[in-house]
């Protein structure tokens, strides 16, 4: 008796921590269209002066690095998903 209510219990938590990777999945595309809307609220530097704002150069830096990122993270949460068997029945 003691072996089938460990495995229910192991079964519920592999099932929540599946839920949780998959609402991780989903949250995905919108943290990532805000991170690539952040350069639009830089300051921006003038011609004249360019301590005053962010460089174009820097903020397209920061966008290849948030790109991939995200790409990282997708690939790790999908191994997340393969791991815990979600969207199997």
């Amino acid at each position: 008796m003691i072996g089938k209510s460990d495995q229910t219990l192991k079964r519920v938590a592999n099932a929540a921590r599946g839920q949780r990777v998959t609402d991780s999945v989903l949250i995905l595309p919108f943290v990532g269209a805000i991170l690539f809307l952040l350069p639009i609220m830089w300051p921006r530097a003038s011609e004249g002066v360019a301590a005053e704002g962010t460089a174009t150069s820097t903020a397209l830096i920061y966008l290849f690095v948030v790109w991939a990122g995200l790409i990282c993270c997708a690939l790790g949460l999908a191994l997340a998903l393969k791991r815990f068997g979600v969207g199997r029945s």
